[in-house]
């Protein structure tokens, strides 16, 4: 076979290992739920990040606060007495769980499984932040938001507004951002971004 046969033939397979990928992404977008979040800014000040934000995911706990706490009574209190002890009253994490994520009354709900460690998750990792405003429950690992290169930081909002993220949800892995989009906190409606 000549070089220049090979070299046509290994172009040609990446093209469509490429274009596979694309494809799959596609039929998601299309197929999958799609779900609104609410977003927080993660590390977005990372020199070596390129154009895209982090973004810390919060997805609805099917838990209520009293299940919370008797399922994690031990690890609260002892991160609460840990925290007494400092001088800085700052947020913790707690209540590490391994699940997926999936749509309840178009809202996007933790699916825990109990069958795996929390510390060896083949899936989704959750985790619950405390704070003084109530106990969140998010993603472990930051999702990213690609953006053009010409638009400013989008994950910057003003007081009294929020940061949701509109994503599909696949079958496997965390959700795949389309679109960011503010919510103030006297209105309902989300108002999605134009970021050109």
């Amino acid at each position: 076979m000549k070089p220049m046969t090979k070299a046509i033939a290994v172009a040609l397979v990446q093209i469509l290992l490429v274009s596979s990928l694309g494809a799959k992404l596609l039929y998601d977008r299309r197929t999958r739920p799609r779900a609104w979040f609410k977003a927080e800014r993660y590390d977005p000040d990372l020199p070596i990040r390129g154009r895209y934000v982090s973004l810390q995911i919060e997805v609805n706990d099917p838990r209520s606060p009293e299940e919370i706490e008797s399922k994690f009574g031990n690890e609260l209190s002892t991160q609460q007495r840990l925290r007494a002890q400092s001088p800085l009253r700052r947020p913790f994490d707690f209540g590490r769980e391994c699940g997926s994520i999936a749509l309840r009354d178009d809202m996007p709900v933790a699916i825990f499984d109990q069958s795996v460690s929390p510390w060896n998750c083949g899936s989704l990792s959750f985790s619950r932040l405390k704070a003084k405003t109530g106990t969140t429950l998010r993603l472990t690992g930051p999702v990213p938001f690609f953006i053009p290169d010409t638009a400013q930081d989008p994950t910057r909002v003003a007081a009294g507004e929020e940061l949701w993220v509109l994503a599909t949800i696949p079958s496997e892995g965390p959700p795949r951002p389309i679109t960011l989009g503010i919510k103030k906190a006297n209105e309902g409606a989300i108002r999605p971004l134009k970021l050109n």
